[in-house]
């Protein structure tokens, strides 16, 4: 995250939280009769998937390694419990909450880790999910000019340390982690033309971070002003899959 500006990150994380917010609804009408009353977020950022008039009827934490992001949420949620620490060794007593959930968590750290760390946490019949996780190897870019992009993004993000392929993985991880009852599926999506500028923007800086490393700065600015160029025109489409799973963990 080269960006260190956190009410650019705000705003980013509400962009993503907007294309789960279904995923959420469908989360909670599908455990609606499990008694829910902790809930935490690991990776929670700013706030913007917290914050979510959806979680009002719980006492909901959450945790980050990034204390300039939860200096950040507090302001955002002020009522909710933050915690800076590390999602592969959490501070919190084993079977401390009833729904554990991370949201574009997994890619960036080590999965198996930190799902066996939310499986430790949640009590006996509570559930883990994972709210949003990318897999750009199913990306589809459209007119085909634009598919190197998503070749180079692929190798950004791995250089980055990143799994560019973790949506594919979630059933296989989840059944590992000892989890029962799952429920694995694929965000929808649908595109609007001409395309929201701030979300457009916002896409574009995240990628020009991610891509200076891989093209030069010329290649980005053209493929920068090409992409704007296709969206205006009505014939750009971009998809990554984006999976979310859950599952509950195993009563004693």
């Amino acid at each position: 995250m080269q960006n260190n500006d956190e009410a650019f990150w705000h705003q980013r994380f509400l962009i993503q939280a907007r294309w789960s917010a279904q995923v959420r609804q469908y989360l909670l009408s599908e455990i609606a009769s499990f008694p829910i009353h902790r809930i935490l977020e690991i990776g929670c950022g700013t706030g913007a998937v917290l914050s979510d008039p959806i979680w009002s009827a719980y006492a909901h934490f959450g945790l980050d390694i990034r204390w300039v992001f939860l200096k950040y949420a507090q302001g955002v949620i002020p009522s909710a419990d933050l915690c800076q620490g590390d999602a592969h060794a959490l501070p919190f007593a084993g079977a401390s909450f009833d729904l554990c959930y991370t949201h574009y968590l997994l890619l960036w750290v080590k999965s198996e880790q930190v799902l066996r760390e939310c499986v430790r946490v949640t009590r006996p019949g509570g559930v883990v999910a994972a709210l949003a996780e990318p897999d750009y190897g199913g990306r589809i870019d459209y007119p085909p000019e634009f598919s190197p992009l998503g070749n180079h993004q692929i190798r950004a993000i791995q250089n980055a340390g990143g799994d560019p392929f973790i949506g594919r993985k979630l059933a296989d991880l989840f059944s590992r982690a000892g989890l029962v009852h799952l429920r694995v599926g694929i965000l929808g999506a649908y595109w609007r033309y001409p395309p929201d500028p701030q979300d457009l923007a916002s896409e574009w800086s995240l990628l020009r971070a991610d891509l200076k490393e891989e093209i030069p700065q010329e290649s980005i600015e053209h493929w920068e002003k090409h992409d704007f160029t296709a969206w205006e025109q009505g014939k750009r489409i971009l998809f990554v899959p984006t999976f979310f799973a859950w599952g509950q963990v195993p009563q004693n």
